[in-house]
């Protein structure tokens, strides 16, 4: 006859992978960078797409420009994202803002998601 593992010893596993994964969560939560949700969805975009402009993170984020500046200069002072002029063929040649993500804003996004989907429903 097969030896299996009590049912409370397999849910207690279950439930330290849980406190060990809302631990991690909580931490990364706790960084300042993560204080906002609109740090959040530009981390994501940029992860996502690598490099945007900041007129297409204000259409997709809805934030103001000076919001949107507030954000990404705090992200670029953790070393999440680096900012770029660059010059525009359209647009009477006007330079035009490039935000792309660093390895650092990668990983970092990385980990929350992975933190977060880890906790399935």
């Amino acid at each position: 006859m097969g030896h299996t593992l009590p049912c409370a010893l397999t849910v207690d596993k279950k439930k330290l992978v849980i406190d060990e994964t809302i631990k991690s969560l909580n931490e990364q939560l706790s960084d300042s960078t993560f204080k906002s949700s609109s740090r959040i969805l530009i981390l994501v975009l940029l992860a996502m797409a690598r490099r945007m402009s900041t007129v297409e993170l204000r259409t997709l984020t809805e934030l103001g420009k000076g919001s949107l500046e507030n954000h990404l200069n705090r992200l670029e002072c953790f070393g999440y994202v680096t900012i770029s002029n660059v010059k525009s063929i359209g647009a009477r040649g006007a330079p035009r803002q490039m935000v792309e993500i660093t390895e650092k804003g990668l990983d970092a996004c990385r980990a929350l998601v992975k933190s977060i989907s880890s906790l399935a429903f």
